[in-house]
């Protein structure tokens, strides 16, 4: 059975699980589904057609499911944000459904959102991805697993950013950023890759080591993309690492960042 504070509010066709927690003053929505022992802390507003998994935690002022800001949303159209397991959601967090009838936001399990982070309409974010405090993702953004993205980090809309990457405080992005790296400032360079979060991840020491000489190829050695790939290809171990790099560089609509200087690779 689920419980409900007296002073919330849960219109009737809302689904929830065995043990769901709703506090004071929340509300939650008639399309809405909540998984067995997620918590709804105090004052959290949950709408739309939105599902959310399994022990999820939602603090005060949470907003999940509202629409798209977006002049493309259409008024009363059914659009959908899905979130999966063992997610936190500090307060003022703010998760948006997609745009377009039938598109939906999605969000993975075991994440982090920080206090006033932003998940925008339609975005694909990973599993293990930490928001911290102030992070955005503009509409249609995709954020793979264990990605970090530091205080008050922004990403533009459509911009992906590839697996295990951690973006420094205060960074904005509108170009891609590929895994495995550590990237700072506003379209800034990549300064070294993520090697306590590769060791975390359980990385080999030799698998890092072909990073690190990924990364010298691509981001230190001044080619074209074109070229830094294709020696990447050539002289490199075609490792699962080294062929998730590069596939995430040649389909990326929006071009890569670049190394010491920021720009688009060409």
């Amino acid at each position: 059975m689920a419980k409900i504070h007296p002073t919330s509010v849960v219109m009737d066709g809302a689904i929830l699980g065995d043990g769901v927690e709703i506090g004071p003053l929340c509300y939650v929505g008639p399309n809405v589904k909540i998984g067995a022992g997620t918590r709804l802390i105090a004052q959290c507003n949950v709408d739309g057609y939105t599902t959310i998994g399994e022990n999820n935690i939602l603090h005060p002022f949470a907003a999940i499911g509202q629409p798209a800001q977006d002049h493309a949303v259409e008024p009363g159209a059914a659009t959908y944000v899905e979130i999966g397991d063992r997610n936190v959601f500090r307060e003022s967090t703010t998760v948006h459904s997609g745009t377009k009838p039938g598109t939906k936001t999605i969000i993975g399990s075991d994440c982090l959102f920080m206090a006033t982070s932003h998940v925008a309409h339609n975005c694909k974010v990973g599993n293990h991805v930490t928001y911290v405090n102030g992070a955005v993702t503009g509409g249609y953004a995709e954020i793979e697993d264990n990605v970090i993205l530091s205080g008050l980090v922004a990403i533009h809309q459509f911009c992906r950013v590839g697996r295990l990457t951690i973006i420094s405080g205060l960074s904005a992005y509108s170009k891609d950023v590929p895994p495995f790296m550590m990237a700072e400032g506003r379209n800034g360079g990549v300064k070294m890759i993520n090697k306590i979060g590769l060791q975390r991840a359980g990385f080999d020491e030799e698998t890092i080591t072909v990073i690190k000489h990924m990364h010298r190829i691509f981001f230190r050695s001044e080619l074209t993309l074109k070229n830094a790939l294709e020696k990447i290809k050539t002289e490199l171990p075609q490792i699962p690492a080294v062929q998730e790099f590069v596939n995430f560089c040649e389909n990326s609509p929006r071009g890569i960042i670049g190394g010491k200087v920021a720009g688009h690779r060409s």
